[in-house]
């Protein structure tokens, strides 16, 4: 920003990211006056371009809002980028009806907003509304929500509410903006438009160091890029202080290792570094089981899965979940009465789960038991997943083991179009010829 501003820099500074950063510049300063001039000029740039369009009337309804402290609704056609600001807006102002949009926006049919539960918790911490707060971290799934919530659930089971006051306020106008363009970076990202990601996550960065959860994105798009030493110099960022988010430090550096070296190098790495958490979260114990498992090491992959089980509560789809993986572990080792008493129970939780119909009924045609049972369960696994490659393998194979050999054909061939170097799948299609 500071080589921007120099006078004999204007010349080679005119574009749209330069005229930006002076923008944000005047906000964190507070100068919403002065951020409203340099709009204008970043108003040029954004004719042309979709994306600049939405950070500059992004940027400019904000910038009304932090000068007159009032919400003023008014579509941008913006999709449920249009909710996303209506919430934080209302939330800035601490305003009644902030708890109806983050609602609105974290249950839209269809899409994943469930990160905004982080905001909204953190809304409801500053207006002492305790009982709401608890309610909702019932309903946070510890193993396979974002990063984000699964850390919002431990801080809130460890009895931890002031924590989320250190990374985030409704009240501080470089937070609302730093959770907006950490939006942008995920676009870009999604896009495999790394650089861009990368530039509007240093802004997201800029405005709010505090909330570096967001860098997990700058180390996987380095990651992705294979850029390994600048993911590891990012990933030095996480410490024990946030045990999810240490966790994932760990994680990611064994990945890198993997990539560098080989299985056992990141496997040795993995062990050692799990001594260091002495109560660790149902987490850390899953995706410790499920490395395991990825590497067949699936004696020790069990060992972790009864340990989650231990944590979780009973009878629900998270445990049924950690059923059936363990019972894919058992059924890898032999162990059919073992793996068959999970992925009944789990499928006594979750009756019409696909891939544990899947899962079981192929395990049962490999073993020629219950075959015509069997054909029913994998029917209906791909009633609903008609386009999951594997349930198309399963009911083909099944057809072909009662000598239906018309349908075994017609789905194997399916199977084959959608794996083609699966050399199962194949095999399967070239008996059924």
């Amino acid at each position: 920003i500071n080589q921007i501003k120099k006078p004999n820099n204007k010349n080679i500074v005119n574009f749209f990211e330069a005229d930006l950063l002076l923008v944000l510049d005047s906000i964190a300063k507070k100068d919403f006056n002065k951020a409203n001039l340099k709009l204008k000029k970043l108003e040029m740039y954004a004719k042309n371009d979709t994306y600049q369009l939405i950070i500059y009337q992004t940027l400019k309804d904000f910038n009304n809002l932090f000068i007159s402290k009032q919400f003023k609704k008014k579509p941008n056609n913006f999709g449920k980028l249009d909710m996303i600001n209506y919430a934080f807006q209302n939330c800035y102002l601490n305003s009644k009806n902030t708890g109806s949009y983050f609602l609105n926006l974290i249950n839209t049919p269809g899409s994943d907003y469930s990160r905004y539960s982080f905001f909204y918790i953190s809304y409801l911490i500053q207006n002492e509304k305790y009982n709401s707060v608890y309610e909702i971290s019932k309903n946070i799934d510890p193993l396979r929500n974002s990063l984000l919530l699964i850390q919002t659930k431990k801080w809130i089971d460890d009895k931890k509410l002031n924590s989320f006051k250190n990374y985030f306020s409704c009240q501080n106008e470089n937070d609302l903006l730093a959770e907006f363009f950490f939006l942008i970076s995920n676009i870009y990202s999604s896009q495999d438009m790394y650089n861009e990601s990368n530039f509007y996550l240093n802004i997201s960065s800029f405005l709010n160091p505090k909330f570096y959860f967001n860098l997990i994105l700058i180390a996987d798009n380095y990651y992705l890029n294979n850029d390994y030493d600048l993911a590891r110099d990012v990933l030095k960022n996480f410490n024990y202080k946030d045990e999810i988010y240490h966790w994932y430090r760990i994680k990611k550096t064994s990945e890198i290792i993997y990539k560098e070296s080989n299985q056992d190098k990141s496997l040795d790495y993995l062990e050692k570094k799990i001594k260091d958490f002495k109560n660790p979260s149902p987490k850390v114990l899953y995706d410790i089981a499920g490395i395991y498992k990825k590497f067949k090491n699936y004696e020790k992959a069990i060992d972790y899965f009864s340990l989650v089980l231990d944590e979780v509560e009973i009878d629900t789809y998270t445990y049924a979940d950690v059923l059936y993986r363990r019972g894919g572990c058992f059924e890898r080792l032999g162990k059919y009465n073992d793996a068959d008493k999970d992925f009944l129970r789990s499928l006594k939780i979750r009756p019409n789960e696909p891939y544990t119909l899947n899962y079981l009924a192929y395990s049962w045609l490999e073993r020629k038991y219950k075959i015509d049972e069997k054909i029913t369960m994998l029917n209906n696994a791909y009633a609903q997943k008609e386009n999951d490659p594997y349930i198309i393998d399963s009911v083909g194979w099944g057809y072909y083991l009662i000598e239906d050999y018309i349908n075994a054909e017609k789905f194997l061939r399916k199977a084959v179009e959608l794996l083609p170097d699966d050399p199962i799948a194949s095999d399967h299609y070239g008996d059924a010829l």
